[in-house]
Protein backbone atom coordinates (compact mmCIF):
# COMPACT_ATOMS: atom_id res chain seq x y z
CA UNK A 1 0.00 0.00 0.00
CA UNK A 2 1.35 3.23 -0.95
CA UNK A 3 1.27 6.24 0.96
CA UNK A 4 -1.03 7.93 -1.28
CA UNK A 5 -3.43 4.79 -0.69
CA UNK A 6 -4.15 5.81 2.94
CA UNK A 7 -5.56 9.46 1.78
CA UNK A 8 -8.08 7.38 -0.26
CA UNK A 9 -11.84 7.92 0.93
CA UNK A 10 -14.06 5.51 -0.13
CA UNK A 11 -17.54 6.45 -1.62
CA UNK A 12 -18.93 4.64 1.60
CA UNK A 13 -17.18 6.67 3.40
CA UNK A 14 -17.54 10.07 1.88
CA UNK A 15 -21.64 9.12 2.00
CA UNK A 16 -21.16 8.83 5.85
CA UNK A 17 -19.16 11.93 6.64
CA UNK A 18 -21.72 13.97 3.89
CA UNK A 19 -24.26 12.41 6.36
CA UNK A 20 -22.54 13.02 9.65
CA UNK A 21 -21.70 16.83 7.99
CA UNK A 22 -25.70 17.50 7.19
CA UNK A 23 -26.93 16.56 10.47
CA UNK A 24 -24.34 18.12 12.75
CA UNK A 25 -25.00 21.79 10.40
CA UNK A 26 -28.90 21.22 11.48
CA UNK A 27 -28.07 20.72 14.22
CA UNK A 28 -26.45 23.93 14.78
CA UNK A 29 -28.87 25.71 12.85
CA UNK A 30 -31.98 24.20 15.15
CA UNK A 31 -30.31 25.62 17.90
CA UNK A 32 -29.82 28.70 16.79
CA UNK A 33 -33.06 29.64 15.92
CA UNK A 34 -34.46 27.61 18.71
CA UNK A 35 -32.44 29.72 21.19
CA UNK A 36 -33.06 33.16 18.60
CA UNK A 37 -36.73 32.43 18.91
CA UNK A 38 -36.73 31.81 23.06
CA UNK A 39 -34.98 34.79 23.58
CA UNK A 40 -37.20 36.90 21.24
CA UNK A 41 -40.10 35.47 23.49
CA UNK A 42 -38.03 36.24 26.82
CA UNK A 43 -39.72 39.52 28.73
CA UNK A 44 -37.05 42.47 28.10
CA UNK A 45 -38.63 43.57 32.10
CA UNK A 46 -36.79 40.26 33.88
CA UNK A 47 -34.08 39.20 31.14
CA UNK A 48 -31.56 40.51 33.33
CA UNK A 49 -32.68 39.00 36.64
CA UNK A 50 -32.77 35.62 34.80
CA UNK A 51 -29.12 36.18 33.22
CA UNK A 52 -28.17 37.15 37.54
CA UNK A 53 -30.06 33.86 38.01
CA UNK A 54 -28.32 31.58 35.44
CA UNK A 55 -24.77 33.27 36.55
CA UNK A 56 -25.50 32.31 40.42
CA UNK A 57 -26.11 28.50 39.34
CA UNK A 58 -22.94 28.83 37.45
CA UNK A 59 -20.84 30.15 39.90
CA UNK A 60 -21.63 28.27 43.20
CA UNK A 61 -22.70 25.35 44.84
CA UNK A 62 -20.09 24.73 47.47
CA UNK A 63 -20.07 26.20 51.05
CA UNK A 64 -19.18 29.20 50.34
CA UNK A 65 -21.88 29.92 48.01
CA UNK A 66 -23.48 33.25 50.08
CA UNK A 67 -20.73 34.85 48.31
CA UNK A 68 -23.13 35.26 45.27
CA UNK A 69 -25.47 36.33 47.37
CA UNK A 70 -25.22 39.83 45.14
CA UNK A 71 -27.05 38.18 42.48
CA UNK A 72 -29.53 36.79 44.45
CA UNK A 73 -30.77 40.04 45.23
CA UNK A 74 -30.25 42.37 42.02
CA UNK A 75 -32.58 39.18 40.60
CA UNK A 76 -35.05 39.55 43.41
CA UNK A 77 -34.99 43.36 43.14
CA UNK A 78 -36.27 43.37 39.71
CA UNK A 79 -39.06 40.73 40.27
CA UNK A 80 -40.32 42.71 43.12
CA UNK A 81 -40.58 45.64 41.47
CA UNK A 82 -42.98 44.36 38.62
CA UNK A 83 -46.84 43.57 39.81
CA UNK A 84 -47.10 40.71 37.92
CA UNK A 85 -43.71 38.87 39.11
CA UNK A 86 -43.33 40.50 43.12
CA UNK A 87 -44.82 36.57 43.91
CA UNK A 88 -43.96 34.57 41.46
CA UNK A 89 -42.26 31.67 41.38
CA UNK A 90 -39.42 32.93 40.69
CA UNK A 91 -38.64 34.83 43.88
CA UNK A 92 -38.94 31.15 45.13
CA UNK A 93 -36.28 30.27 43.65
CA UNK A 94 -34.11 33.08 45.14
CA UNK A 95 -35.29 32.05 48.63
CA UNK A 96 -34.52 28.50 48.17
CA UNK A 97 -31.24 29.05 46.54
CA UNK A 98 -30.25 31.43 50.05
CA UNK A 99 -31.86 28.53 51.88
CA UNK A 100 -29.44 26.09 50.25
CA UNK A 101 -26.24 27.96 49.95
CA UNK A 102 -26.72 28.45 54.28
CA UNK A 103 -27.56 24.61 54.50
CA UNK A 104 -24.76 23.46 52.85
CA UNK A 105 -22.22 25.70 54.96
CA UNK A 106 -24.17 24.99 58.30
CA UNK A 107 -23.94 21.30 57.37
CA UNK A 108 -20.01 21.00 55.68
CA UNK A 109 -18.47 24.44 56.49
CA UNK A 110 -15.78 22.54 59.69
CA UNK A 111 -14.69 26.10 60.56
CA UNK A 112 -17.42 27.62 62.13
CA UNK A 113 -18.85 27.32 65.59
CA UNK A 114 -22.01 25.67 67.14
CA UNK A 115 -23.79 28.87 67.71
CA UNK A 116 -22.75 29.68 64.20
CA UNK A 117 -23.83 26.54 62.73
CA UNK A 118 -27.10 27.36 64.82
CA UNK A 119 -27.66 30.78 63.58
CA UNK A 120 -27.00 29.63 59.82
CA UNK A 121 -29.80 27.09 60.24
CA UNK A 122 -32.32 29.29 61.77
CA UNK A 123 -31.32 32.07 58.75
CA UNK A 124 -31.95 29.30 56.44
CA UNK A 125 -34.77 28.40 57.68
CA UNK A 126 -36.45 31.52 57.12
CA UNK A 127 -35.48 31.41 53.38
CA UNK A 128 -36.61 27.99 53.41
CA UNK A 129 -40.22 29.06 54.60
CA UNK A 130 -40.60 32.19 52.32
CA UNK A 131 -39.88 29.96 49.18
CA UNK A 132 -42.73 27.41 50.17
CA UNK A 133 -45.05 29.55 51.11
CA UNK A 134 -44.04 31.55 47.68
CA UNK A 135 -44.55 28.27 45.91
CA UNK A 136 -47.72 27.08 47.77
CA UNK A 137 -49.15 30.81 47.16
CA UNK A 138 -48.59 30.08 43.26
CA UNK A 139 -49.41 26.78 42.76
CA UNK A 140 -53.23 27.63 43.91
CA UNK A 141 -53.32 30.73 42.18
CA UNK A 142 -52.50 29.28 38.69
CA UNK A 143 -53.42 25.29 39.16
CA UNK A 144 -56.06 24.90 36.47
CA UNK A 145 -56.40 28.04 34.78
CA UNK A 146 -57.34 27.52 31.11
CA UNK A 147 -54.74 30.10 28.56
CA UNK A 148 -57.59 32.53 28.11
CA UNK A 149 -58.20 32.60 31.89
CA UNK A 150 -53.78 32.99 31.90
CA UNK A 151 -54.27 35.64 29.69
CA UNK A 152 -57.38 38.01 31.16
CA UNK A 153 -55.12 37.60 34.34
CA UNK A 154 -51.58 39.15 33.10
CA UNK A 155 -52.89 41.12 30.55
CA UNK A 156 -53.31 44.32 32.81
CA UNK A 157 -49.69 43.87 33.49
CA UNK A 158 -48.08 43.33 30.18
CA UNK A 159 -49.78 45.94 28.14
CA UNK A 160 -48.39 46.60 24.56
CA UNK A 161 -47.81 50.11 24.91
CA UNK A 162 -45.54 49.48 28.16
CA UNK A 163 -42.39 51.84 27.23
CA UNK A 164 -40.71 48.69 28.48
CA UNK A 165 -41.90 46.38 25.00
CA UNK A 166 -40.85 48.82 22.65
CA UNK A 167 -39.02 47.80 20.07
CA UNK A 168 -39.65 44.03 20.56
CA UNK A 169 -42.09 42.00 19.43
CA UNK A 170 -44.94 42.11 22.28
CA UNK A 171 -47.54 39.31 20.84
CA UNK A 172 -44.62 36.99 20.82
CA UNK A 173 -43.12 38.07 24.56
CA UNK A 174 -46.38 37.51 25.64
CA UNK A 175 -46.61 33.94 24.26
CA UNK A 176 -43.57 33.30 25.59
CA UNK A 177 -45.00 34.57 28.99
CA UNK A 178 -48.27 32.37 28.66
CA UNK A 179 -45.64 28.81 27.93
CA UNK A 180 -43.53 30.12 30.78
CA UNK A 181 -46.47 29.79 33.40
CA UNK A 182 -47.80 26.65 31.87
CA UNK A 183 -44.01 25.21 32.16
CA UNK A 184 -43.82 26.21 35.61
CA UNK A 185 -47.01 24.44 36.78
CA UNK A 186 -45.61 21.39 36.11
CA UNK A 187 -42.01 22.18 37.58
CA UNK A 188 -42.93 24.37 40.61
CA UNK A 189 -44.44 20.83 42.54
CA UNK A 190 -41.02 19.81 42.53
CA UNK A 191 -39.08 22.75 43.30
CA UNK A 192 -41.62 23.05 46.55
CA UNK A 193 -40.69 19.01 47.05
CA UNK A 194 -37.31 20.42 47.00
CA UNK A 195 -37.77 22.90 49.44
CA UNK A 196 -39.62 20.61 51.75
CA UNK A 197 -36.75 18.74 51.97
CA UNK A 198 -34.58 20.96 53.04
CA UNK A 199 -36.62 22.04 56.07
CA UNK A 200 -36.54 18.57 56.73
CA UNK A 201 -32.83 18.47 56.51
CA UNK A 202 -32.65 21.62 58.93
CA UNK A 203 -34.69 19.67 61.70
CA UNK A 204 -32.66 16.87 61.06
CA UNK A 205 -29.47 18.91 62.04
CA UNK A 206 -31.47 21.10 64.73
CA UNK A 207 -32.22 17.05 66.24
CA UNK A 208 -35.72 16.86 65.56
CA UNK A 209 -36.31 14.06 64.00
CA UNK A 210 -40.12 13.72 64.00
CA UNK A 211 -40.82 17.14 62.13
CA UNK A 212 -37.59 15.81 59.75
CA UNK A 213 -39.55 13.01 59.15
CA UNK A 214 -42.71 15.08 58.57
CA UNK A 215 -41.24 16.78 56.06
CA UNK A 216 -39.41 13.93 53.66
CA UNK A 217 -42.90 12.66 53.89
CA UNK A 218 -44.75 15.71 52.17
CA UNK A 219 -41.88 16.38 49.80
CA UNK A 220 -41.92 12.30 48.78
CA UNK A 221 -45.19 13.42 48.16
CA UNK A 222 -44.71 15.67 45.60
CA UNK A 223 -42.55 14.51 43.85
CA UNK A 224 -41.39 11.09 44.65
CA UNK A 225 -37.94 10.85 42.92
CA UNK A 226 -36.40 13.26 44.91
CA UNK A 227 -33.92 11.37 46.01
CA UNK A 228 -32.45 13.47 48.70
CA UNK A 229 -36.01 13.28 50.42
CA UNK A 230 -35.55 9.47 50.05
CA UNK A 231 -32.19 8.92 50.62
CA UNK A 232 -32.64 11.07 54.13
CA UNK A 233 -35.99 8.96 54.77
CA UNK A 234 -34.21 6.08 54.51
CA UNK A 235 -31.69 7.02 56.99
CA UNK A 236 -33.76 8.26 59.99
CA UNK A 237 -35.50 5.16 59.40
CA UNK A 238 -32.36 3.47 60.10
CA UNK A 239 -31.68 2.28 56.82
CA UNK A 240 -28.73 3.05 54.70
CA UNK A 241 -28.25 6.45 52.39
CA UNK A 242 -29.85 5.83 48.90
CA UNK A 243 -27.07 6.39 46.28
CA UNK A 244 -28.19 7.10 43.07
CA UNK A 245 -27.59 4.55 40.16
CA UNK A 246 -25.56 4.73 37.40
CA UNK A 247 -27.95 6.09 34.72
CA UNK A 248 -28.98 8.82 37.78
CA UNK A 249 -24.98 9.65 38.10
CA UNK A 250 -24.96 10.37 34.35
CA UNK A 251 -28.23 11.67 34.07
CA UNK A 252 -28.95 13.99 37.14
CA UNK A 253 -32.14 15.67 37.13
CA UNK A 254 -31.88 19.25 35.53
CA UNK A 255 -30.90 21.76 38.51
CA UNK A 256 -33.42 24.29 36.72
CA UNK A 257 -36.51 22.09 37.31
CA UNK A 258 -35.58 21.93 40.86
Amino acid sequence: MSFRDIFIISKGTKVIFTITFSVSLLAVLFAFFYYRNLNRSEDPRIRNARTWLAEYDKTTGGINSYQAFCLLDSAYSVFRSLPDYSSSFEVGLIYNNKCSALLLQAMYDTSITESQKRYLLSRSMIYCDSSISIYRNWIREWHGLSISEITEKISPWMKEDDEAFRGHNYKKIFAGRIRNIISARQETPRRLSVSLSNKGTIYRHMMMPDSSLAYYREALKLWKDNRTAKSNLNVLLGGEPIKPNLIQSLFPPDKNRQ
